[in-house]
């Protein structure tokens, strides 16, 4: 029987075999799987990180006494194994819900993460719903994202399958395109009625289609969604003419460069990327039988924000990534080591400019000798920052830094200010995620934020 896990972030995973648990228990932070379920995650994840540098891995696996232990880091989304466990990791957010409270934690977690994810840039995830979690904080988070592949795909039937030329080659009774000598001299040495012919052929099965086949065929493998497999097998009806894609990478190539002629497809391949080649800002991997569609919540938390930047944050000039400047001006004639900074928010009105930087750290109020748990490349990454937009802005002022962390229990209010010399100041702020459950929260917290760096 296929079962649907949750855990957070930095949440430990145990095997139920070597505890007494009750089994009513429930949280975020702990899991215990049944032996076989545990051992099947273990081995999926040795396998798939097994030559990774400690810093590149996605889970850190140890032993107390002889228990294994698996723990989650800072990756988030959904592992399907081929043997039925699907687990899904969520953000780490703190909504203060006692553990009585497991299901509503669940959902408003949920939520959260599915609106952070639909901010996600370069990713098929821009139309994805929570709609379902209405009803249901267990429903799985894979089955929403099969469900919003369905959709893609529906719109493209709606438009109707789109047909290109195709190479083929075949030995024909007529003469069609060019004879192909080598294969012509093999195949009819001894009958000269026939032709080995290569030519075009119209045909929509093409490489777009087969792709798309290819993942319908392995999500009604993996989905457990009696609606979803119901559709799904609808639309394989109209991909009957079409094969499976023989060479997923290289058919995605096929299919990298920008063609107009298929500009509805290419969310439906971008998805298709997703499920047929476990594509999402990591290289946890899987095989064709499993599935791993996991994210850094650095890139989520740093897209969230700059969407909400450039949704709420009125009469500033928004730039995501800036690339302007490079902190080398000169070296044999050329720029070097290009500035980036998360987002540069610039109102020349009030001569004002606000550069943040954004970091999925948990940051810690009482520990003031460890410098709250900021990272001291951070600090001088925000002074360069703020040197080098100084000297290039224009403006009469200097920037205000500000370094934005997810709030929680230990860090719930702006640290006092780092001043670095002059007015060159850095704010160190909490973003509280419990606001993003809706818009007019979200742009109060993003409003409260903005104020708090005017009022330092």
């Amino acid at each position: 029987m296929r079962k649907n896990y949750e855990i957070s972030e930095y949440g430990v995973i145990r095997s139920k075999e070597h505890y007494d648990i009750e089994p009513s228990f429930k949280s975020l932070r702990e899991l215990y799987l049944p032996k076989e379920l545990f051992n099947d995650l273990l081995e999926f994840i040795m396998q798939n990180q097994e030559e990774k540098k400690d810093g590149d891995r996605m889970f850190s696996i140890y032993s107390k006494g002889k228990k294994r232990q698996i723990k989650t880091k800072n990756y988030v989304g959904v592992i399907e194994t081929s043997r039925g466990l699907t687990l899904e990791i969520l953000p780490k957010i703190f909504f203060n819900y006692s553990d009585e409270d497991y299901n509503t934690e669940l959902l408003n977690t949920k939520k959260v993460f599915l609106k952070m994810l639909s901010k996600l840039k370069n990713s098929p995830f821009l139309n994805i719903s929570s709609a379902h979690l209405k009803t249901s904080s267990s429903f799985p988070l894979l089955e929403i994202f099969i469900e919003n592949y369905i959709k893609e795909i529906k719109k493209i039937i709606r438009g109707g399958l789109k047909s290109q030329y195709v190479d083929k080659q075949e030995n024909l009774n007529f003469l069609k395109g060019k004879i192909v000598n080598s294969l012509n001299i093999k195949h009819n040495h001894s009958n000269k009625a026939k032709f080995f012919c290569a030519y075009d052929e119209f045909s929509d099965n093409m490489v777009y289609n087969q792709l798309i086949k290819s993942t319908l065929l392995k999500l009604n493998r993996i989905s457990k969604s009696h609606y979803n497999r119901t559709s799904i097998l609808q639309l394989l009806n109209h991909f009957d003419p079409v094969k499976e894609s023989m060479d997923f990478m290289s058919d995605f190539r096929k299919v990298s460069g920008s063609n107009r002629l298929f500009l509805n497809y290419e969310q439906a391949i971008s998805w298709s990327e997703v499920f047929l080649m476990n594509k999402s800002f990591t290289n946890f991997s899987g095989n064709s039988k499993n599935m791993a569609i996991l994210f850094p919540m650095e890139r989520i938390f740093e897209d969230y924000v700059g969407h909400l930047m450039k949704t709420y944050a009125d009469g500033h000039e928004i730039k995501t990534q800036d690339k302007s400047y490079y902190l080398v001006s000169n070296h044999k004639d050329k720029n070097k080591f290009r500035l980036k900074p998360d987002i540069v928010a610039t109102n020349e009105i009030n001569n004002e400019q606000i550069i943040f930087d954004t970091k999925w750290k948990l940051l810690d109020v009482s520990k003031e000798k460890k410098n709250y748990n900021i990272s001291q490349s951070d600090m001088y990454q925000l002074y360069a920052y703020g040197k080098k937009y100084d000297l290039k802005n224009g403006l009469s002022k200097e920037p205000r830094l500000v370094l934005l962390y997810p709030s929680n229990p230990d860090f719930q209010k702006p640290l006092e200010d780092f001043i670095y010399e002059g007015e060159l100041v850095l704010s160190v702020l909490p973003f509280n995620l419990k606001n993003s459950l809706s818009k007019i929260d979200e742009q109060k917290e993003l409003n409260n934020i903005l104020a708090s760096i005017s009022n330092h």
